[in-house]
């Protein structure tokens, strides 16, 4: 996960807590990710993502309120 640079809730003020965006098919469980552009369908592979970039996704969620907070930095 990134830095987390900042610990109130941008909605209500309250704390935010790390997490991540969980993703899990068959049977697999991995960080899940953003990806460029819209969707377009794959009669394949369900969606078509050759050539497109695609970056973690970091989650903050507020303890109070429960605003998540998502983030996709590029890795340096």
């Amino acid at each position: 996960m990134s830095e987390f640079w900042y610990k109130a809730c941008l909605r209500c003020g309250g704390e935010m807590e790390e997490g991540f965006a969980l993703d899990e098919a068959h049977g697999e469980k991995k960080q899940g990710q953003w990806v460029e552009g819209a969707p377009t369908k794959s009669i394949w592979t369900g969606l078509k993502l050759k050539g497109r970039r695609k970056l973690s996704i970091d989650a903050y969620r507020c303890t109070d309120c429960g605003f998540l907070d998502l983030f996709a930095r590029d890795e340096d």
